[in-house]
């Protein structure tokens, strides 16, 4: 969960997620792609070695570029909202209240509902500025562990 996330006083967290990022088959295809530079290297073949430390260059440069915003990006239930919050040097955090959603719906696609029960959350709120609040992050929330974000946000509804 993010050190930095804004919470109002008493207001617990029950659920924290982030997007949905498959980076260890492509980790696992670095460590091949480096592997088999220095194989090549070692084999005397220098234009296959170079080739494949190039591209191994370009898909570690490709992962950090990818992986910096990921893991500025989550997704927070409190008992009181749901939070987007993101940004690596402009940190940004929008939420909307329990009792404004008046909508929330899960769609599962598959076959990437199987990898870490990913889903996207759909929410409708209630409100004179309710599409502005939304289009700020909150409108279609694509995550990991959505099965049980969606549970938690529908028992929090209902908790009176």
């Amino acid at each position: 969960m993010p050190g930095d996330l804004i919470l109002e006083p008493g207001e617990k967290v029950l659920v924290a997620t982030r997007p949905l990022f498959l980076w260890e088959p492509l980790v696992l295809l670095l460590v091949v792609l480096v592997g088999g530079a220095l194989y090549e290297a070692s084999q005397q073949q220098t234009t296959v070695a170079g080739v494949l430390g190039v591209v191994a260059i370009l898909l570690a440069l490709w992962l950090f570029v990818r992986w910096i915003p990921w893991r500025a990006k989550w997704f927070v239930l409190t008992d009181r909202r749901v939070i987007a919050r993101w940004g690596v040097l402009n940190r940004n955090q929008a939420a909307v209240l329990l009792d404004r959603i008046q909508d929330a719906s899960l769609s599962r696609p598959f076959p990437l509902s199987l990898i870490r029960d990913y889903g996207t959350l759909h929410l409708e709120t209630a409100g004179v500025h309710s599409e502005e609040r939304i289009s700020e992050g909150l409108r279609e929330l694509e995550m990991t562990g959505a099965s049980r974000f969606y549970r938690a946000l529908t028992d929090a509804q209902t908790k009176d």
